[in-house]
């Protein structure tokens, strides 16, 4: 085949090419692919699915607060609020426990102790002490100085914590301590009569 000066195929060469290709066989099927234009419904991407472990762990939580907070509405207790006095306490007796001259019968540090660890022991300890009939009590949480005063992990949870069933229901009030006892490091917690829940 030879080609002109314009890129293109002389007279001959075309006719010879045209009637090559109409005896040559065509193909049934293209040799190339062909995707399928139909379209494939788009499935959402799934979330990962939580694990059944902490799945579980949530559940027991939620369970807790609803008791917790069931148990609250039942007894109408108020929040425990180490700056306030709650009803129930003579403004004498408050204002003694503020001022530190109801003195702690038993000191808990919890110094060095993890949260976890921390809060499990809290929990046993007020209840033996509830039991006993030991009332005063001073929890030192310790604190560090930051940007807006005294913080602090232990400083934070441990008044969550006096707020939650079982112990709310056995504790009559609490307060910071006074400088001499840890200041807003320690704390103050009076414990009701242990015939007064029992009655």
């Amino acid at each position: 085949m030879v080609k002109n000066k314009n890129n293109n195929f002389s007279e001959d060469d075309a006719k010879l090419w045209e009637s090559v290709s109409s005896k040559a066989k065509k193909y049934k099927k293209p040799n190339r692919i062909i995707l399928n234009s139909e379209k494939k419904s788009i499935r959402p991407i799934k979330k990962e699915t939580i694990s059944e472990n902490k799945s579980e762990n949530i559940i027991n939580k939620i369970k807790i607060k609803k008791e917790v907070l069931r148990k609250d509405k039942k007894n109408n207790l108020e929040g425990l609020d180490p700056k306030k006095i709650p009803s129930g306490i003579s403004l004498k007796q408050a204002q003694e426990l503020k001022k530190g001259k109801l003195r702690p019968e038993k000191v808990y540090d919890l110094h060095g102790y993890t949260q976890f660890r921390a809060h499990n022991y809290l929990n046993d300890e007020i209840i033996k002490c509830y039991k006993k009939n030991i009332r005063k009590l001073l929890i030192i949480t310790g604190k560090k100085l930051g940007a807006t005063g005294a913080e602090g992990v232990l400083k934070r949870e441990v008044p969550k914590w006096l707020n939650l069933s079982p112990l709310r229901e056995i504790i009559l009030m609490t307060s910071w301590a006074t400088p001499r006892d840890g200041g807003e490091g320690a704390l103050y917690v009076l414990l009701k009569r242990y015939k007064e829940i029992n009655n």
